[in-house]
């Protein structure tokens, strides 16, 4: 799949897949990339060809990624705000428009 880079918002109508997907062998289908924290601000990739790869929630406001250890230890979704990463807490919860 090619790779193409947006400067614009992106609207999707059909979902966009993001985090790791261990049935994925692509980008296209999220990855086989989790990352780990080092600190509130910085990311690092622990294990595979890219291990040690870092990446930094400043300049980054808005990207979304998936953490193995994010949530105390547990894996969760997180957000940059443009300073840090924020974890998305996950209620288990289904969603509902009431």
């Amino acid at each position: 799949m090619a790779q193409t880079t947006f400067t614009g918002p992106v609207v999707s109508l059909n979902g966009f897949i993001g985090g790791a997907n261990e049935n994925g062998n692509d980008t296209a289908q999220g990855g086989k990339v989790s990352w780990t924290v080092l600190n509130a601000s910085t990311v690092q990739i622990a294990s595979g060809t890219r291990s040690g790869e870092q990446l930094s929630a400043v300049g980054n406001d808005g990207c979304l990624i998936y953490v193995s250890n994010g949530n105390a230890g547990v894996d969760c979704y997180a957000m940059s705000n443009g300073t840090q990463w924020i974890k998305l807490n996950v209620t288990n919860v289904a969603i509902s428009a009431s």
